[in-house]
């Protein structure tokens, strides 16, 4: 009777120790697994890097945002003064602004970071909104090709 009871408290214990190791065994699988899952969702949701040699959005955004300035201060000068024409570094001012909002829209819509009105404006829609600077500007390109061409300006 003593041996019986001593061998299914054997058993008992086996099996208990069995079921413990069975226990911890799901336990550690499945928390690998949330591991491995939690990775591949933190891989997914990360924004991907550009490339070393690439500019962020943000960045060629401040760069057209800095030539945009220029172009606004120079309007303004020309609303405080009013004159007649534009001073050679006015002209450079404006053409390398241009050159500079151009690039930067292009940038922008290679990367496809491009979002249109209003946040991003393409090159006609400035000129609108400096008007006595796009009419001076005008000025001088017409005096420049009538320059070239011989004939008086108009």
């Amino acid at each position: 009777m003593g041996y019986a009871m001593d061998t299914a408290l054997t058993v008992v214990i086996l099996l208990l120790t069995l079921l413990l190791v069975l226990i911890v065994l799901l336990y550690f699988f499945t928390q690998q697994g949330f591991r491995d899952l939690v990775s591949r969702i933190a891989v997914q949701q990360a924004p991907a890097a550009p490339p070393p040699n690439q500019r962020s959005a943000d960045s060629v955004r401040r760069e057209r945002s800095v030539a945009h300035d220029q172009l606004v201060l120079l309007e303004a000068d020309l609303a405080v003064n009013p004159r007649e024409e534009l001073t050679n570094e006015e002209v450079e001012s404006f053409e390398a602004s241009r050159k500079s909002i151009k690039l930067c829209n292009a940038e922008l819509k290679k990367m496809s970071q491009w979002m249109g009105l209003p946040f991003d404006l393409e090159w006609p829609e400035v000129q609108l909104r400096q008007p006595k600077l796009n009419e001076l500007y005008r000025k001088f390109v017409e005096a420049q090709i009538a320059k070239a061409e011989g004939a008086p300006p108009a």
